[in-house]
């Protein structure tokens, strides 16, 4: 038996990328051709990208892409169609212009002395409050905490601790004796 000839050594990733690399090349491309279009889509498909046409102007058939921006906007657009109320229609409607870059409406015009006569009212208004709460009482009046009252059973119950549990809270008691040495 000749151990020269049993020896075979244990190919490594190298070994195997030289050996491929000695074998011709056999790529083959392969185009996939879509079976639903006709060849007359597919040739003028390839004519406006030949002249230059960019993809923008293909239609939307062809590129069906997401775009979360218009769909928040749809959403919006909805919501705003969707308000009962006319005033909250009208503020999304601001809103919505305000943030394309149009400027805030003018707040409307107010007297300088009926303003003052306003927000000196409501100064009022919020130290009465001020009062009424460190009373414990809301603006009516009424207490704004309800106290439970005692019955005179809970009462009693408290004045009188039960004779047969009289070393209830005490526990054991040890008596403390120094031993003597």
């Amino acid at each position: 038996m000749d151990i020269v000839a049993d020896f075979k050594p244990v190919p490594t990733r190298a070994a195997l990328a030289l050996q491929r690399k000695k074998q011709p090349n056999d790529f083959q491309a392969v185009v996939f051709e879509d079976p639903d279009k006709s060849s007359d889509d597919v040739k003028e498909h390839n004519r406006k990208l030949e002249k230059g046409d960019s993809e923008r102007n293909i239609s939307k058939d062809e590129t069906e892409e997401f775009d979360i921006k218009k769909a928040r906007n749809e959403v919006l657009r909805f919501a705003m169609n969707n308000q009962r109320i006319p005033k909250n229609k009208k503020k999304m409607e601001m809103f919505q212009l305000m943030k394309m870059g149009g400027k805030a409406p003018k707040k409307p015009y107010k007297n300088y002395k009926d303003l003052l006569d306003e927000r000196k009212r409501l100064k009022d208004i919020r130290e009465q409050r001020k009062k009424f709460h460190q009373l414990g009482k809301n603006q009516t009046g009424a207490a704004s905490v309800k106290c439970r009252s005692k019955t005179k059973l809970e009462k009693q119950q408290k004045k009188r601790a039960p004779v047969t549990a009289i070393d209830q809270n005490y526990g054991v008691v040890k008596p403390k004796l120094k031993k003597r040495k």
